[in-house]
């Protein structure tokens, strides 16, 4: 008897405990929300255009200033993986930390880590330049590039 209640006691707290962990895929609703909550911008759902292309794809674009954002989208409408594109008017530190709070969001890293992923793939000032470059790195089970040219810049952060 003592076995079948502690079984059941256990497997309560399991099931309780993975339901407090932040969902590894979510939408457009619960990007905007965090990215509002968690480093105060008023990014708004209404603002973000849908656009399906030629293989059927979803992707939400949103322009904020002189900065594009792009959320690719699965079969389900959760966000398989995020951009940035900044144009030569903007100042290569803010698109930085912008792209770095938009890639705490989407992979649940608090930014002191994810800017340490950023330092260590040179993802940084000093690498990222309005010239023609760019650079692919994969950690754990995302995929960052960078493709600068002297235009623009466009950050990318896949899961894969």
């Amino acid at each position: 008897m003592f076995k079948k209640m502690l079984l059941i006691v256990i497997s309560i707290s399991l099931s309780l405990l993975c339901g407090c962990s932040k969902e590894s895929k979510f939408g457009l609703e619960q990007f905007t929300s965090r990215m509002n909550t968690q480093f105060d911008y008023s990014l708004n759902t209404a603002d973000f255009i849908l656009h399906i292309d030629e293989n059927e794809n979803n992707n939400l674009f949103c322009e904020i200033e002189s900065s594009l954002i792009t959320l690719s989208l699965d079969n389900n409408n959760d966000i398989k993986g995020i951009s940035l594109l900044a144009t030569d008017s903007q100042d290569i530190p803010n698109t930085i930390n912008f792209f770095c709070n938009m890639c705490c969001v989407f992979t649940g890293n608090d930014y002191d880590a994810q800017k340490s992923i950023f330092d260590s793939c040179q993802i940084n000032t000093d690498t990222i330049k309005y010239a023609d470059s760019n650079n692919v790195i994969t950690v754990g089970k995302y995929k960052y590039t960078v493709v600068c040219n002297e235009y623009s810049i466009t950050l990318f952060c896949d899961r894969v």
